[in-house]
């Protein structure tokens, strides 16, 4: 779906239009779980509030002026109702990396491969929510940094710098990961 399908589909889901709202749905449900997971860490939060901002999205969608802001609409909404939540006690906890692919070695390559996970984990926590969040729009959702800006409300400049940040810092955390030529 380009932009201007995507803003069609929007102008008639704003109609009441269930089925357009519903592709909108599909095309922005993993992306969105995805992001929320690798902020929250955890997935059950992720899977409630992806579902409660598609919900405030279907409700508050006739106020929606442009349908070319759509997608960042939609990421703002799900990052208020995180924080929200966020402020929530008993917060659980999960890994921000679900899945690794299977490389197809023997148990010492899976343990690599875990231990791997576990040290990428720990450093995307320790980045800190506001280079996390642009981190992962970025790596994640594929946001060009115009629109990471607008979902955090920062400067282009700024979303840029976050990201490039995060990325040295990610780099530093697991150089003892990384084959790098000698």
């Amino acid at each position: 779906m380009d932009l201007p399908q995507e803003s069609e589909f929007v102008e008639r889901a704003r109609s009441g239009d269930r089925v357009a709202f519903s592709a909108l749905v599909d095309r922005y449900w993993s992306p969105l779980r995805s992001w929320l997971h690798g902020l929250s860490r955890d997935t059950h939060r992720a899977e409630d509030v992806t579902q409660e901002t598609f919900l405030r999205a279907w409700v508050k969608l006739p106020g929606l002026r442009d349908p070319k802001v759509f997608r960042v609409w939609l990421f703002r909404i799900a990052r208020n109702l995180l924080l929200v939540e966020q402020r929530r006690p008993a917060a659980r906890s999960s890994e921000f990396v679900e899945e690794l692919p299977d490389g197809g070695g023997g148990p010492d390559s899976q343990a690599m491969a875990n231990e791997g996970k576990q040290a990428l984990n720990a450093a995307i926590d320790r980045l800190g929510e506001p280079y996390k969040a642009a981190f992962l729009l970025w790596s994640q959702a594929g946001f060009p940094f115009a629109e990471i800006a607008r979902i955090l409300d920062i400067s282009e400049e700024n979303a840029r710098w976050r990201v490039c940040q995060s990325r040295q810092m990610l780099v530093r955390a697991l150089q003892s990961f990384l084959k790098m030529p000698t």
